[in-house]
């Protein structure tokens, strides 16, 4: 009976994915503006350092470095309304000297105020945003 439990498990596992299970709890309970990849913080707001924009017509999301070294852009084809809403998007990044770009989904995973945290399965990305 073990046997049929185990195999139940890794066919669940399979067919499942990654599910919002794979955002943290600490993701979730934290405030601050960021982007993580696969759990990993790629860049933290610093209030003595950088700036927010958001442009409402675009739908666009930016945090950056007051020099624009470093920064995430989230592009949304909607705006997030409430939690669970799924949107389709692009994010872009800046890792050292590297540029790099993805379109994903997101789904709203927590919305607060005016901060909202977004997860995206697929790339395993999780962002909060602040909309100005």
């Amino acid at each position: 009976m073990k046997h049929w439990a185990a195999i139940l498990i890794i066919i669940l596992a399979a067919f499942t994915g990654c599910r919002r299970e794979d955002l943290s709890q600490d993701f979730l309970e934290d405030n601050t503006l960021r982007m993580e990849i696969k759990g990993y913080t790629t860049f933290r707001y610093d209030p003595l350092r950088c700036q927010v924009g958001f442009n409402r017509e675009k739908l666009e999301f930016r945090v950056h470095t007051d020099n624009m070294s470093d920064f995430f852009i989230v592009r949304l084809d909607e705006m997030p309304e409430g939690e669970n809403q799924f949107l389709n998007g692009t994010v872009q990044w800046t890792t050292g000297d590297d540029l790099h770009s993805k379109k994903t989904g997101f789904s709203v995973a927590k919305m607060d105020g005016d901060k909202v945290w977004l997860w995206s399965a697929q790339g395993r990305i999780a962002v909060v945003l602040q909309i100005l």
